[in-house]
């Protein structure tokens, strides 16, 4: 058996043409020559969507200093060139659900605005941005809203980076 990449050399494909011998049990020789497209295969890429999130404050559309400070040097770099992120924005139950819809959606284009901010300070404006306000819907909530430590979880904006 010779391996395809002895075959192929520095191509990664090529058509050849083979000829076949072979030999029945009775000691026939057949032989048979064909033209042969060969492929040289190259393991899957794997590529992995991140998420991350970053907690707002009671009522706040405006994440704190440690958190942007989190999502310019932690997150931010790790957006692939082309890639795309998408943020949903998230409330508690606590309010008037029109309310809510429109804090999450300022929450979720706060992070947009800082993430921005960052990638065009690196002449960086190949991002595609998809921004969404969840409110509190209680569908596409992380947690639960029964309890006040669950309320404070859904306070949230979540990202995800898609290569």
């Amino acid at each position: 058996m010779i391996p395809g990449k002895t075959i192929l050399g520095t191509n990664k494909e090529g058509t050849f043409n083979v000829k076949m011998i072979g030999k029945t049990k009775n000691g026939y020789i057949a032989e048979k020559d064909t033209n042969v497209h060969m492929v040289l295969w190259a393991p899957p890429v794997n590529e992995e969507v991140m998420r991350f999130s970053v907690l707002y404050g009671f009522n706040e559309s405006e994440v704190n200093t440690l958190y942007e400070k989190y999502i310019t040097e932690v997150i931010v770099p790790k957006i692939p060139k082309g890639g795309t992120v998408i943020i949903h924005g998230h409330t508690d139950i606590v309010g008037d659900q029109v309310y809510n819809q429109n804090l999450s959606l300022q929450r979720a284009n706060d992070v947009k605005g800082i993430m921005q901010k960052v990638l065009a300070g690196n002449n960086r404006y190949d991002v595609e941005f998809v921004v969404m306000g969840m409110g509190e819907d209680v569908n596409t909530a992380p947690f639960d809203n029964k309890y006040p430590e669950e309320r404070f979880y859904n306070r949230t904006v979540i990202i995800d980076i898609i290569p």
